[in-house]
């Protein structure tokens, strides 16, 4: 499968302690940037309990997972703010994991085509019916059916979805706000040739990054903006595009075409193709390092080269079978390889090799940047509350962590790093969507409502003698996350600062 694009990374494999090795001679060690912890997931190929361990220290588990997770295909997002990680299983179940309490979620009502995330808890999926359909924490919530049928969709952190579709010679691209069934917005694109072979290309070759939704259509690339779905770019290649994948910044993108060893750069300020890269061989697939230090570019057979995207040169020729997770490169940079039934850590530098992670070939692995495995305060009986969190059902927590029966009350959220009592809240946000004087109105129309897995209650206040019944979500920490939410609910509203 050609895919092409990177969220954040994420290193899944075994849950035992690693047998490596760690040649002489590989050279200086790479060092690792600055920032939140770099972390390594672990789990088997045919699935199993996942682990964590932070990199390189890949022999010391920080985290197991609490339930099985099934065999994966590959990692579709991750969401810091709330700990969840969006996946799809090798059967094409949508996956969720919740890595603050270990719960796992794999939704086996739809085989999904296509599936996209922005924060790793709501997921929307393609059916193969032709159905695009949500899947939030709480359950399947959302389906819609659009009047043309759809390759490509890419969630986008506003709640909106983008979607991508084929229509005789032209590629159309619309936006839709869930729960809305209608479609809000579009722009299409002349591309030329046959629907079927414009339906493939754009499966295969679109991908979202920044404000920016881009992909390939026999022989045009082409971008749009997501803020107001224009068009941001459309340069025509002179031959079919085959693969694409862009900078984590978006400003450049990496074009490979049909039948050839050289791979187009196409600059989004210049508009058109700015540069060329020599490559060994024909680039079949391309795979992006998550901090755009290197492209790595699928070769014939089990050749993978490495290119500097410093100087748009290639450093050199690696092996290895290019997998739904692997080859990878590793938060120090570090390029993670199979050999044979081994997993090869190559030098960024030099590609001698680093590590050996003797049987790693049989694990998923992927990486990501996170604090949220750190250590909590003693005495806390819930995991950790994450700012934009929803209270997790008692259901899914494993025995030591559930709060009595008799609990009903909501506590207070601790952040990941705290080493005491959760710090009061300076300023908070709410999202309002009516003022009424029918309770059995605002009732209504809070059923119509549900943003990440959650619906708006009803509060009331006395006005003049009348009770008047609010319809609210929140209170959130920042104006940002209400503005967010209140996009996402499909519906009018307005925002005020504090607590309901």
């Amino acid at each position: 499968m050609r895919t092409l694009f990177a969220t954040a990374l994420v290193l899944l494999a075994c849950g035992c302690a690693d047998r490596s090795s760690r040649p002489s001679g590989a050279g200086a060690p790479p060092s690792i940037p600055g920032g939140p912890d770099p972390i390594v997931l672990r789990v088997t190929r045919d699935g199993g309990s996942m682990t964590a361990a932070r990199y390189p220290a890949l022999d010391t588990v920080v985290w197991r997972s609490a339930a099985r997770v099934p065999a994966l295909a590959r990692i579709i997002a991750f969401g810091p703010d709330d700990g969840y990680l969006a996946a799809i299983d090798t059967a094409g179940a949508p996956v969720r994991v919740d890595l603050r309490i270990g719960s796992v979620t794999t939704v086996r009502t739809d085989t999904v085509t296509a599936v996209s995330s922005a924060d790793g808890g709501s997921i929307y999926g393609l059916t193969t019916r032709g159905e695009i359909t949500r899947f939030t924490p709480s359950g399947g919530d959302w389906r819609f059916t659009p009047s043309l049928p759809a390759q490509a969709l890419y969630a986008q952190a506003d709640g909106s979805l983008i979607v991508a579709g084929a229509k005789g010679d032209r590629a159309i691209v619309w936006r839709v706000r869930p729960p809305q069934q209608t479609l809000s917005d579009s722009v299409s694109f002349a591309i030329g040739g046959e629907e079927r072979a414009l339906r493939q290309s754009l499966s295969e070759t679109a991908g979202s990054v920044g404000d920016r939704v881009f992909f390939g259509g026999n022989e045009l690339v082409a971008a749009v903006r997501t803020r107001d779905l224009g068009k941001a770019l459309e340069v025509d290649m002179g031959d079919p595009v085959r693969a694409i994948a862009a900078t984590p910044s978006g400003d450049r993108l990496f074009v490979s075409l049909d039948g050839e060893d050289v791979l187009r750069v196409v600059d989004r300020f210049e508009e058109g193709v700015t540069g060329k890269i020599a490559l060994p061989g024909e680039a079949r697939d391309l795979r992006m390092d998550p901090m755009g230090r290197v492209l790595l570019v699928r070769g014939n057979a089990d050749s993978v080269f490495v290119v500097s995207l410093a100087s748009d040169d290639v450093i050199g020729v690696v092996r290895s079978e290019w997998r739904g997770d692997l080859p990878l490169v590793l938060p120090d940079a570090a390029i993670a390889v199979t050999r044979g039934p081994d997993v090869v850590f190559a030098h960024p530098a030099t590609l001698a090799d680093m590590r050996v992670i003797t049987g790693g070939a049989a694990t998923f692995w992927h990486t990501m940047r996170w604090n949220g495995f750190r250590p909590r305060a003693a005495g806390l009986d819930q995991p950790v509350q994450f700012r934009t969190s929803a209270p997790r059902d008692s259901a899914d927590l494993p025995d030591s962590l559930r709060q009595p029966a008799e609990s009903t009350t909501t506590r207070s959220a601790v952040r990941a790093d705290s080493a005491g009592p959760a710090a009061a809240v300076s300023s908070q946000f709410t999202v309002s969507f009516a003022a009424i004087l029918d309770e059995k109105q605002a009732r209504a129309l809070a059923t119509r409502i549900r943003v990440d897995g959650q619906s708006p209650r009803i509060t009331t206040s006395e006005r003049a003698g009348k009770t008047l019944y609010r319809v609210v979500l929140g209170p959130f920490p920042s104006r940002a996350e209400a503005e967010r939410v209140g996009k996402a609910s499909g519906q009018s509203y307005w925002i005020f600062e504090g607590a309901p």
